[in-house]
C-alpha cells in the first residue's frame, strides 16, 4: 500500500515522472470498498457525471465495441470521450477525446490536481492505478463536456470504480468467458453474473447471447433492475462474407430495418463487436444513425492489435485467454498463407489451455516463445515444455522480444508472423514496427487494466 504522505509530498511536473509515478503504484494495491470510491469520487464533485454516459462491460471485445461506439457518435456529429484499458504504448491512451489521446500538459495538471484532492479528503483512501486513472479521465471530461462519455469496466463490472457513476444511457455485455477468475469467480455464470452488475435502474441493457446460462443471468439482473435486455446472437448475423482482408454482412433489427456493414478487418469476432455497438447506439441515437453514416463509421474505426495487419506479413492480436484466442485462430483459419506464431504470456492467465487451443488448430508452422510483462511474465521454461508437449513442431525461444521478433521476421518468409499471447506483446511489437531501430532494446514492464 502506498503511504499518503509519499503521496501528498510528490510534486510532479513533466509527463515521464507522472506516468512513471502511477506505472509504480503497485496493481493490486488495495481493492477499495465501492463506498470508498463513491466518497471521493462525491468529494469531486462527481465529474463527468452529467454527460450521457456508455458503460461498456464483459470479457473480451470491449475495447472494440468501444472504439466503434465512439465512432458512431462521432459520425452522427456528436462529441464523445472515451476511457479505456489498458494502453498499449502510452497511459494517455487511456484517456481520449474525439479520439484523440489527453494531452500530456492536461495529463499532469489533472493528476495534479486529483492528487491534491486526495490528500484534502482526509480519510483512510488511496485509490488503486485504475481507479486513479478513471478519476483522471472524469475530471477531464467534465472540463471539456463532451455529449457522450464511453466507459470501458477493468475486470468486472459489480465492483469497478467505472461502476459508481449513476447517469448511464446503455450498457453493453461482451462475450463472457474464463478470465481473472481468482477474482471474478471460477464459472461462467459467475463471471456474468459480476459484469452484469453494471445494469441500472431502468437503462437497457444489450448483450452477446451465446450460451443460455449466461444469458439467463444477466437477463435476471436486468429484471431486477427494471431494465430492458436486448440480446444479440451470432444467428443474427446474415449473409456473412470473409475476404480475407475484410468481411461483409448484413444484420436486422427490428424498427431500424437491415443494416448492410462491411468490417474493415479479417477478424470474424468483430462482427459480432460492431453489431452491439451498432444495436445500443440506434438506441440512443436513432434514425440519424443511418444505414450509410454507420456503415462508413466502421469503416473508419481502427482499434490497435485487434488482428491488425501493422505491416505486410505482420499481424497483431491482443487475445489473452482461451476464448480469445479460439476467436483468433478462426479468423486465422480464412488466411491461405503459412503462418509463424510468435507468443508470450503473462503468468495470471490460462497458458496451458492456450496452447492446447494454438496448437490443436495446426495452423502454424512454427512457435517462437519470448517473455513479456515484467514481473507478471510467464516463466519460459514453463511455455516452452508446454508447446514442446503439445506438437512436434519446432519451437525457439528468445527472453528477449525484440531478438524474438526479429527472428521472426525473417522466419516468416513471405508468409504471416502472427504476435498474440499478451496485450503487452502486441504493443511492444507495434512499437517496433514505428521505430525499427528499437529491433534490439525493449522494455517489457507494463500494467494490463
Amino acid at each position: 500500500m502506498i503511504r499518503r504522505n509519499h503521496v501528498m509530498n510528490e510534486d510532479l511536473k513533466e509527463y515521464r515522472d507522472v506516468e512513471k509515478y502511477i506505472l509504480d503504484i503497485p496493481k493490486f494495491t488495495k481493492k477499495n470498498q465501492r463506498e470508498d470510491m463513491d466518497g471521493f469520487y462525491s468529494f469531486l464533485g462527481r465529474p463527468g457525471e452529467r454527460q450521457k454516459i456508455i458503460h461498456v462491460a464483459g470479457t473480451n471485445g470491449k475495447g472494440s465495441v468501444c472504439a466503434y461506439s465512439e465512432s458512431m457518435i462521432m459520425a452522427t456529429g456528436h462529441t464523445c470521450g472515451l476511457f479505456s484499458s489498458p494502453h498499449l504504448e502510452c497511459m494517455r491512451e487511456r484517456i481520449r477525446l474525439q479520439k484523440t489521446d489527453i494531452p500530456e500538459e492536461a495529463f499532469v495538471r489533472i493528476f495534479s490536481y486529483v492528487n491534491q484532492q486526495i490528500a484534502l479528503y482526509n480519510k483512510n483512501y488511496f485509490p488503486t492505478f485504475f481507479e486513479l486513472l478513471f478519476f483522471m479521465a472524469m475530471v477531464y471530461f467534465e472540463e471539456t463536456k463532451p455529449e457522450y462519455i464511453i466507459l470501458e469496466t477493468g475486470l468486472g463490472g459489480r465492483l469497478d470504480a467505472t461502476n459508481i457513476v449513476k447517469n448511464k444511457k446503455i450498457c453493453i455485455i461482451t462475450r463472457i468467458a474464463r478470465d481473472h477468475m481468482a477474482y471474478l469467480g471460477d464459472t461462467l455464470e459467475e463471471i456474468a453474473g459480476e459484469k452484469a452488475g453494471i445494469i441500472s435502474g431502468g437503462v437497457p441493457v444489450v448483450y452477446y447471447h451465446e450460451k443460455e446460462t449466461v444469458s439467463r443471468v444477466i437477463r435476471k439482473k436486468a429484471e431486477e433492475m427494471g431494465a430492458e435486455s436486448i440480446p444479440i446472437a451470432e444467428t443474427d448475423l446474415l449473409n456473412l462474407k470473409n475476404n480475407q482482408k475484410d468481411i461483409d454482412f448484413s444484420i436486422f433489427f427490428e424498427y431500424y430495418g437491415y443494416y448492410n456493414i462491411k468490417v474493415p478487418s479479417c477478424a470474424l469476432y468483430q462482427c459480432m463487436n460492431v453489431s452491439l455497438a451498432l444495436y445500443a447506439m440506434l438506441r440512443i441515437l436513432g434514425k440519424q444513425l443511418t444505414q450509410e453514416i454507420a456503415a462508413e463509421a466502421v469503416m473508419q474505426t481502427s482499434w490497435s492489435c485487434r488482428m491488425e495487419e501493422i505491416r505486410p506479413g505482420i499481424l497483431l492480436d491482443g487475445a489473452h485467454n482461451p476464448n480469445g484466442m479460439q476467436a483468433l485462430l478462426q479468423s486465422l483459419s480464412y488466411r491461405q498463407e503459412r503462418k509463424i506464431l510468435l507468443f508470450a504470456a503473462v503468468s495470471d492467465k490460462d497458458i496451458a489451455a492456450m496452447v492446447h487451443e494454438i496448437t490443436a488448430s495446426g495452423i502454424f508452422e512454427q512457435y517462437i516463445i519470448t517473455m513479456v510483462g515484467g514481473a507478471r511474465s510467464a516463466d519460459i521454461e514453463y511455455v516452452e515444455k508446454l508447446f514442446r508437449n503439445n506438437t512436434v513442431k519446432d519451437v525457439k525461444t528468445f527472453r528477449d522480444a525484440g531478438q524474438a521478433f526479429v527472428y521472426g521476421k525473417k522466419a516468416r518468409q513471405d508468409g504471416l508472423l502472427v504476435v498474440a499471447g499478451s496485450l503487452y506483446l502486441a504493443g511492444l511489437i507495434r512499437s517496433l514496427c514505428k521505430d525499427e531501430k528499437n529491433d534490439h532494446t525493449v522494455s517489457t514492464d507494463g500494467v494490463d487494466i
